[in-house]
């Protein structure tokens, strides 16, 4: 069974670490979109009607599909006031406790109701109506799904790992 969750932890973490890296280059092209838009704005005087979606739904893309990249990394922000100064067993328990009650059901809900709202968007061909380009919304409503459905599936791995690490007293269970 052990071998199982190793097999589980390692490939969704691969997923995860992968999606992180292939999503940060979408950095040059928000970064590019936002130049090309101010110099086309100032220098032209002939901003674009695209260039402000662009970035959001650029932004928003880096956003959730990094989001597994952050957990699996533990790069995330914790309040360490208490946490830093626990012993191992005691920041297992506490990880295991608060993924539990907090993490799955919260990202569940959030995966759920973006996978509903996704779908509802695919279904009417939903536009955005922000600007005058007016691009359809489902291609980055997909992208949030993907992205929280990615941040679940590293809970899940991470909250294995956590107890069977717990299960062997603190003794690290397999690298990662």
């Amino acid at each position: 069974m052990e071998e199982v969750l190793r097999r589980f932890y390692e490939g969704v973490s691969w997923i995860s670490d992968r999606s992180g890296r292939l999503v940060s280059y979408l950095m040059i092209l928000l970064v590019l979109n936002i130049v090309y838009d101010v110099f086309a704005r100032f220098v032209f005087n002939a901003p674009t009607i695209w260039s402000y979606m662009l970035s959001c739904m650029t932004g928003t893309s880096i956003i959730s599909l990094g989001m597994c990249y952050v957990l699996y990394h533990n790069a995330n922000v914790r309040v360490d006031i208490f946490y830093s100064h626990f012993p191992l067993r005691v920041k297992l328990l506490v990880d295991i406790v608060l993924t539990a009650l907090v993490f799955f059901p919260l990202i569940f809900m959030l995966t759920r109701v973006w996978a509903l709202d996704t779908w509802h968007s695919w279904v009417i061909g939903e536009i955005s109506t922000e600007t005058i380009w007016y691009p359809p919304l489902w291609p980055i409503k997909t992208i949030i799904t993907l992205g929280f459905a990615l941040l679940f599936l590293q809970g899940v791995a991470m909250f294995f790992r956590d107890l069977v690490w717990l299960r062997k007293g603190g003794e690290r269970p397999w690298s990662g």
